[in-house]
């Protein structure tokens, strides 16, 4: 009979040879065996599986399949098990965009590896944290983490590729030059990146480009072609960038991953480089679509980011400022869905940690904090979390009642220039105004929430688009007729509103897009002073 070391062995062995599907069906055979008997193994095959799910983009899962093996792990005392479980909670955090909770985790992860002799977890404790940091914006931090997770490597007894994390700088550095092109309009210098790539194709050609984790060998091959047409496309050699291309297309597996969206944006960059805009924004789209399908939003904000300064170039200006208001959207529902996230591993850590007395109290303020957490801070309205937690149930009515639903999104004309002219203090006083006066409209039932900066949206459950025009058209007056230069001498400010009417099918996302689009059509240009 197979001893669950040697089944979890094997479930390894296959993910090296690319077989992921029989690793987890060998990794659930020995979970299911070992629930409530041996909470070792348990804990050892729940770190498997979610790494088996990281390989897959399982990512949701992966982060509360790690997060489970992780707290096992620190029940039993087991240092070495606990960080390899945060390597991978960390890592499947950041692609998720839960960049606070993927620097905490690994973070954590370094400081258990600092009690451990030198190994490989080690390295890949700071190669996950470089990423974590870069992934944050703090790309100095992250290459400085990459470069500890090298040495460490060259500690190693027998010593540990250095492959990854120098590759994974490749990838910081590009990073870096792509926030640098979107804040000045060009890249400075490609050196850096060319010399981290060049040592790159050393390591392959020396037989050295190995990957420090099961089952990422196929996975770096790609990021490395791709990386190098990127490389190639930025420095101007655009049939060395096809050919790195084609070969990264070439080397996908069937199955989409994120390195799928990866490849996207490659193709792009090289379709901007010879000013073929119309492939370059049909591949980001497609980019940002991918990215979505595996849930890797870190990788759907950077097609939203690409994509708005493709849409300047050409001069598109209103889609870029489309663009840039979906990619915040974005960033906003990411934060909120890493709140839900750390609020699970609080209430955890107070249950396996605190006294009963300790956590009563706790409970208490666990109920202060989830009325807190549903709304806005300035204005007092429902925020982005319960909006989207009410629209979500809305749309499900809709689907099994035929009940109909409106949205309206509401936006502040020309709300930047009231902050530039007058403080950002007159405009948080506006914000609540303007909270204050939608407030006093709205009809018991309708849900009036902020959604993001200077946006509002307000659902009309059980309300067709006609008869919530009346409501929105009281707001619209009761702004306008509002006496806005008791707040500042010379403030004017109206609203424009959008509505739209939800229909079967819609997801949060269509269902506000199509009340965002109205409110667009109908937002004066900014040239029209404030």
């Amino acid at each position: 009979m197979t001893s669950p070391d040697e089944a979890l062995a094997a479930a390894y062995a296959a993910l090296d040879d690319g077989h992921v599907q029989a690793a987890r069906n060998i990794v659930q055979a020995v979970l299911k065996n070992a629930q409530g008997t041996d909470l070792h193994v348990e804990a050892r095959a729940l770190s498997c599986l979610a790494h088996c799910d990281r390989v897959t983009s399982r990512l949701r899962r992966a982060a509360e399949t790690s997060r489970r093996a992780a707290q096992l792990f620190e029940r039993l005392g087991d240092v070495h098990g606990e960080a390899n479980a945060l390597t991978t909670l960390a890592h499947v955090c950041m692609l998720l965009g839960r960049n606070a909770e993927a620097v905490e985790a690994a973070l954590l992860c370094v400081r258990l590896c600092d009690k451990l002799p030198t190994q490989a977890q080690s390295v890949l404790a700071h190669n996950c944290l470089g990423l974590a940091c870069s992934w944050s914006g703090d790309h100095d931090r992250g290459d400085a983490s990459l470069e500890l997770a090298i040495q460490a490597a060259r500690r190693c007894v027998p010593p540990v590729s250095i492959y990854q994390p120098r590759l994974n700088q490749v990838w910081i550095e590009a990073s870096r030059l792509l926030d640098e092109r979107y804040q000045t309009g060009r890249i400075a210098s490609l050196a850096r990146m060319d010399s981290l790539m060049r040592e790159c194709r050393e390591l392959e050609l020396a037989g050295n480009g190995l990957a420090v984790l099961p089952g990422l060998q196929t996975m770096a091959k790609t990021i490395s072609l791709a990386s190098s047409g990127v490389l190639a496309a930025w420095q101007g050699d655009l049939a060395g960038a096809r050919l790195a291309v084609e070969a990264a297309a070439r080397s996908l597996t069937g199955t989409m991953t994120w390195l799928d969206s990866f490849v996207r944006w490659c193709i792009a960059e090289l379709a901007m480089a010879q000013h073929d805009w119309e492939t370059a924004e049909r591949e980001l789209i497609e980019m940002r679509e991918m990215a979505l399908a595996v849930e890797h939003e870190q990788l759907a904000c950077r097609a939203h980011l690409v994509l708005a300064q493709v849409f300047e170039r050409q001069g598109k200006h209103v889609l870029a400022q489309r663009e840039h208001r979906a990619l915040r959207r974005r960033e906003q529902r990411v934060v909120a869905e890493g709140m839900s996230s750390r609020e699970s591993m609080v209430a955890w850590q107070l249950g396996a940690r605190q006294s009963e007395r300790h956590l009563q109290q706790a409970l208490v303020v666990s109920k202060q904090f989830e009325r807190w957490s549903l709304e806005d801070a300035l204005t007092g309205l429902a925020n982005r979390r319960h909006l989207e937690q009410q629209l979500a149930a809305r749309l499900q009515a809709l689907q099994s009642e035929q009940r109909p639903l409106t949205v309206a999104m509401v936006d502040v004309d020309k709300f930047k220039s009231v902050n530039d002219r007058f403080t950002h203090s007159i405009g948080d006083r506006v914000l609540k105004t303007v909270a204050a006066l939608m407030a006093s409209q709205v009809r018991d039932g309708d849900l009036p929430a902020r959604w993001a900066g200077d946006e509002f949206v307000i659902l009309f459950p059980d309300t067709t688009e006609d008869e919530a025009q009346p409501v929105c058209e009281r707001i619209r007056a009761a702004v306008s007729g509002f006496d806005w230069e008791s707040i500042a001498p010379g403030l004017r400010l109206s609203v424009s509103i959008g509505l739209g009417e939800a229909r079967e099918g819609d997801t949060i996302e269509s269902a506000l897009h199509r009340s965002d689009a109205s409110m667009y059509s109908v937002k004066p240009t900014e040239s029209t002073h404030a």
